[in-house]
């Protein structure tokens, strides 16, 4: 979407949605639905990295796609790159759901 700026040396076209704004967006629609069913995680980044670093409350210790930690997604270079997707969403869940079950069973035990 551009949006047209007017000015006294003339009419300038402005670009409203970059594709990094566009690319957190996924973001930010990804961290709420797993939210929405009980799945808390927090993200750090170092651009262009976007890494997972807690499932739960748990420290995520595997390292995919980067040398820091489980990167989930890039952010674009430059804005007229296209939104950036997602680095292997299969990935992105088994993560999950490996860190999700080992906090399950500890809660478990825990009520034992």
């Amino acid at each position: 979407m551009k949006g047209e700026v007017k000015t006294k040396f003339g009419t300038y076209y402005v670009e409203t949605e970059t594709s990094t704004k566009k690319t957190g967006n996924k973001i930010k629609v990804f961290v709420e639905r797993l939210k929405k069913i009980g799945i808390d995680v927090k993200l750090s980044g170092n651009f262009p990295w976007v890494y997972i670093d807690e499932i739960c409350g748990k420290r995520v210790t595997e390292k995919f796609n980067g040398n820091h930690g489980f990167t989930i997604i890039f952010l674009p270079a430059r804005n007229d790159s296209p939104p950036s997707e997602f680095t292997d969403i299969t990935e992105i869940f088994k993560l999950i759901r490996k860190y999700t079950n080992k906090t399950k069973w500890l809660t478990q035990q825990e009520k034992n």
